[in-house]
């Protein structure tokens, strides 16, 4: 599909192709992709974060006000990092914790730190915070050709986070909580604890690339994030992710996110109004969704069947035995 839309943009709009547009296309879909990779790993998970944009903003504003204070550079983004990650905590507190649903708790944490942030701004952007230093981590300063610090960043982040679903402890469980949260809990994995480590990781995704897009966008405005969240669990479902739980991929978290801003850059070079963007954005988390939740009938559905076979062909065989094998 990305491939084919490539090239009918490149035969629609020779300024698709561009050295320039692509540099752009890079340099934007970082925020996308870092909220992506911590939303895929809640997914998978069987959770949902519907917090990142406005936890990202707030990362950012704290980062962009302690530099002001006159507190060092590499702390100031530190300390937006942390704020994330602090953030991500209290999502997961209030789901293990209280009890409550995914997402009423995210869901909450979303207008508590969109509030936070429109108060403590009162409702003036920060500004006067930008150094040299700033504009190279926001990726305004380019290292070399389209490469920037934002770009290596995001890379190290995708490949991190696929090393440690594909080769850790905490990656299996984070299937297995996910696949079946009571048959983890029933095999001794500490399920609470394993959704806390989600939303940890999801909560310093949405902190790092606040603390990135403050430098991007060199004044931190009160709605700063407002959105991210849709296109982050859009990116996200497209990679594979299920809203189900037990599955998803890193990789399939970069598909998704170049998916999102190329779909997202044709509509700016088209000249198409913000309000059709998020009508397009909506509707295409609409058919990734009935995707998903049609993939998991047909897979129900297969596994039904063949249940039904092997009790066909060996009337004595238990179904539960069966499945658990």
């Amino acid at each position: 599909m990305l491939v084919l839309f490539v090239i009918v943009m490149a035969v629609v709009s020779p300024a698709f192709v561009t050295f320039g547009n692509w540099q752009n296309i890079a340099n934007q879909g970082v925020f996308v992709l870092l909220l992506a990779l911590g939303m895929t790993v809640v997914l998978i998970a069987r959770g949902i974060d519907l917090s990142v944009g406005s936890v990202m903003g707030l990362s950012a504003g704290v980062s962009a006000y302690l530099i002001t204070q006159g507190l060092i550079f590499p702390l100031a983004l530190l300390a937006g990092i942390a704020c994330g990650i602090f953030c991500g905590l209290l999502n997961a507190l209030m789901i293990t914790k209280l009890g409550l649903p995914d997402f009423v708790a995210t869901l909450a944490m979303l207008g508590v730190a969109r509030g936070v942030l429109f108060l403590w701004t009162a409702g003036t952007p920060f500004t006067r915070y930008m150094t040299p230093a700033y504009s190279l981590v926001g990726g305004q300063t380019q290292i070399a050709g389209f490469v920037s610090i934002p770009i290596i960043i995001s890379i190290a982040a995708c490949i991190a986070l696929s090393l440690l679903l594909r080769r850790s402890v905490l990656g299996r469980y984070l299937y297995a909580v996910g696949g079946n949260p009571d048959a983890a809990r029933l095999s001794g994995i500490p399920v609470n604890r394993i959704k806390t480590y989600a939303y940890l990781i999801s909560g310093g995704c949405a902190g790092l690339a606040g603390v990135i897009l403050a430098g991007r966008a060199t004044n931190v405005a009160p709605t700063m994030g407002t959105g991210y969240e849709i296109l982050a669990i859009t990116a996200a479902i497209i990679g594979g992710a299920a809203l189900t739980g037990g599955q998803g991929r890193m990789i399939g978290a970069v598909l998704g996110a170049l998916t999102i801003t190329l779909i997202t850059n044709a509509m700016n070079i088209a000249g198409i109004s913000s309000e059709w963007q998020q009508l397009v954005t909506g509707v295409i988390l609409l058919i990734a969704v009935l995707l998903d939740r049609l993939t998991t009938y047909f897979k129900h559905r297969q596994r039904s069947t063949e249940i039904a076979a092997a009790v066909s062909v060996d009337p004595t065989a238990k179904p539960v035995q069966h499945v658990m094998s």
